[in-house]
């Protein structure tokens, strides 16, 4: 795993702890700079005061507040319009592949993460942004 060539501002919504936490970890080892939150609401507000430039997002969060109207929530903000929306969920059907694209993601990734993938999905948007 090498190290980002250009550090992104990268925020994780995920409701499990642990989770985030590996998930912030190695991403940090590759130089991004990280901002967790634990359900939509709170993953929302962070946008708006971080800025990210991707979001990597569970489907299945607390509250009435799911990925997928995260990710609308997102969509519908001019100020968020830019940033790469990742969902990263247990939910990997066909259709919950549809309803993730249909809601504003840009990819689908299915638990357990496969890191390489996500890294080069990363890696991907770094190039399209230089």
């Amino acid at each position: 795993m090498k190290n980002s060539e250009t550090p992104r501002r990268i925020l994780v919504i995920e409701d499990n702890f642990d989770s985030a936490e590996t998930l912030k970890a190695l991403l940090e080892l590759q130089n991004h700079t990280l901002e967790i939150a634990y359900d939509g609401k709170s993953g929302i507000e962070k946008s708006l005061t971080f800025a990210p430039e991707i979001v990597i997002c569970d489907i299945g969060l607390p509250d009435d507040f799911d990925g997928y109207k995260v990710a609308r929530t997102i969509r519908k903000n001019e100020k968020l319009q830019p940033v790469c929306l990742i969902a990263l969920s247990g939910y990997g059907q066909k259709e919950d592949i549809q309803q993730s694209v249909a809601s504003g993601f840009d990819f689908h990734l299915v638990k357990p993460a496969d890191f390489d993938k996500l890294f080069k999905l990363i890696e991907e948007f770094e190039k399209a942004h230089e």
